[in-house]
């Protein structure tokens, strides 16, 4: 093999590795030991991790931290959980913690940085992205909500499944992984996205209201609305004309439910009512803001009730 054709596979491997190629990848490409240490000394790749160099004139990124503890760990690793998540770009937030699963035959030595879990990866879980073994997206989602708790594993939830990810694919991992470590958050928030979201965020509000010494809403409240037809208003102050609509996970608003609301809404505020919009998330982080919202559209003066 020639020089250039070396010098070239491994611009190649480093240009679609984030800045890095294993030694192995780098003797496979022509270098032997004595000239992959002279590019060391010259300064012109780094040690990166455990049998993982990288290019000098490349950052360090999340990316690449990721890909450097997987090059070292070898092809049967599998990243999971959040780390996973970002890899699959369902969170732009990558962790301080690297979670990487490994067979438990195998005992490598602790790396800075990385979690290992003993833990087989079922081949139906395992799928290759951008060359590194990742668990499918399902799988990620709901191992990384384990770490994440309830508010912030339903955020990472509600944007798979915006991205496309099945509710059922999801329900099908946690029906195999039932006794894991996160089972019940991920339980929980996989019927809050069955439609339970908009139900307990129902719940809350009314709730909320009730402690704030808010009176005269009706819950469910149906009209014949001016060209649109029927509508059952979430809770209406019929005297005020405040209207408060709530939401529950965005993923259910696809394109169509997203039109047909915004020409509800119109025809709503046409129709002389001030519509307030709420959702499960608002209710579980600001409670107090719901509450001002919905007094400081009751403070206003009141509107004449059409017959």
């Amino acid at each position: 093999m020639g020089h250039l054709n070396r010098d070239d596979r491994a611009r190649t491997l480093i240009r679609d590795q984030d800045g890095l190629l294993s030694t192995a990848q780098a003797k496979e490409a022509g270098f032997t030991r004595a000239q992959i240490a002279a590019r060391v000394k010259k300064g012109e790749w780094l040690r990166e991790a455990n049998g993982v160099l990288r290019a000098a004139d490349h950052p360090v990124t999340p990316r690449s931290r990721i890909r450097a503890a997987m090059l070292s760990l070898g092809e049967d690793a599998t990243l999971v959980g959040r780390s996973a998540a970002f890899w699959w770009r369902l969170t732009d937030v990558a962790p301080a913690e690297i979670e990487i699963a490994v067979d438990h035959a195998r005992q490598p030595r602790p790396r800075t940085g990385v979690r290992l879990l003993r833990r087989a990866v079922p081949p139906q879980d395992r799928v290759v992205v951008d060359g590194v073994p990742v668990t499918k997206k399902p799988a990620t989602v709901l191992a990384a909500v384990a770490s994440l708790g309830l508010l912030l594993g339903a955020r990472l939830m509600d944007q798979a499944l915006q991205a496309g990810v099945s509710l059922e694919a999801m329900w099908d991992v946690h029906r195999r992984t039932i006794g894991r470590y996160g089972a019940v958050v991920a339980l929980q928030l996989l019927l809050l996205a069955g439609g339970g979201a908009r139900s307990e965020a129902e719940r809350t509000a009314h709730r909320l209201l009730r402690s704030a010494g808010l009176r005269g809403w009706h819950a469910d409240h149906e009209i014949r609305l001016p060209g649109f037809g029927r509508a059952v208003l979430d809770v209406a102050f019929v005297e005020r004309r405040v209207l408060i609509e709530i939401d529950g996970w965005a993923y259910h608003r696809d394109l169509r439910a997203f039109l047909r609301d915004a020409r509800r809404q119109n025809a709503l505020m046409l129709d002389g009512w001030v519509v307030i919009r709420t959702n499960w998330f608002e209710l579980r982080e600001h409670p107090d803001l719901f509450v001002q919202n919905a007094i400081a559209a009751l403070a206003s003066e009141a509107r004449p009730t059409t017959p």
